[in-house]
């Protein structure tokens, strides 16, 4: 994990200075004194020591806190800890200047990253389960590289918004489909014109739509994903019907020899959609796996809305 914050910092241009003649303090690691921190830029001064707190099982105690203020240089210090601290640590570290950033923060921190595609996450294999909401499993071949969307909301606002700053939020991926269809658009005349479309079906939303490929994320993030109820994919005669009023479309009648607009009046392109050609293509969604209390939901990060996960144990 060490090495990932590392990287969040560097992604978030903080630039780390070696702490010269820093004591070893158990528990705390000095990863080194940074100039400016975008995250605290209404704060001036001096410079910040940045420390990182590996994960253990138990909580950071009173005593590791008292020893860490004893031996720890003055001045100002963000603490990233992957562990709790018991709430008399928090309290004696809060009356200093320290920012101090718990494990539930620090996961944010980094899973926003990686749902905005500026860090590229990997998970290890795990087992499967017997659920409708399920992860790919780990047996099959490599995972298939897939298209993933932007997110459009930010997760602290919605949060915050909601009074739930302190749920725990996993990122996740949720499968979609981005379907190439290459078709044709027919004229009331019988005119007919070839043309190619991206569109997005997203089964936890129940919706197809045309599809913006600069709403692409660079990266494809390793991270666990999730499969809808099986039910809630279209089925290729709901498919080209519903494509049918996705993609046709209405136009000013024209002279085709002289392009001249001959109407004012629309007349309907109607498009064919039992000999277009659909090809899948493999897709997700961003989203974040919430836990609150003791109940796990999927937050989809382009609509903001909840999702009911039906499952007994942690993914």
């Amino acid at each position: 994990m060490e090495g990932t914050v590392r990287g969040m910092l560097e992604l978030r241009g903080v630039r780390l200075s070696p702490a010269e003649g820093m004591p070893n303090i158990i528990g705390f690691r000095c990863l080194g004194l940074a100039e400016k921190i975008p995250e605290f830029e209404s704060e001036t001064g001096s410079l910040v020591h940045i420390w990182h707190v590996p994960q253990e099982i138990l909580p950071v105690s009173i005593s590791e806190a008292e020893r860490w203020l004893v031996d720890a240089p003055p001045g100002r210090h963000w603490i990233l800890s992957e562990r709790e601290f018991t709430s008399d640590a928090h309290n004696i570290l809060s009356k200093t200047l320290i920012e101090f950033w718990g494990p539930e923060k620090l996961a944010r921190w980094i899973g926003e990253s990686v749902l905005r595609g500026e860090l590229i996450a990997n998970i290890p294999p795990e087992e499967d389960h017997n659920s409708e909401y399920m992860s790919d499993k780990n047996d099959t071949p490599p995972p298939v590289k897939r298209t993933v969307l932007l997110p459009k909301i930010n997760l602290d606002e919605w949060l915050i918004q909601r009074g739930l700053e302190h749920v725990d939020a996993t990122p996740v991926l949720l499968l979609a489909t981005i379907w190439n269809v290459n078709g044709s658009l027919i004229s009331p005349d019988g005119e007919v014109e070839t043309r190619s479309w991206r569109v997005l079906e997203d089964p936890w939303a129940s919706k197809l739509e045309l599809h913006d490929e600069s709403e692409m994320m660079d990266n494809s993030p390793q991270i666990k994903q999730l499969k809808p109820f099986g039910q809630m994919w279209l089925n290729d005669t709901d498919l080209r019907t519903m494509l049918t009023g996705i993609l046709e479309t209405r136009r000013q009648k024209e002279d085709s020899g002289t392009g001249v607009v001959r109407s004012t009046m629309l007349e309907k392109w109607g498009f064919d959609s039992q000999s277009a050609d659909l090809e899948r293509i493999p897709a997700a969604v961003p989203g974040w796996l919430l836990k609150k209390d003791g109940v796990n939901e999927i937050l989809h990060s382009r609509n903001g809305r909840i999702y009911e996960f039906n499952f007994s144990e942690e993914p």
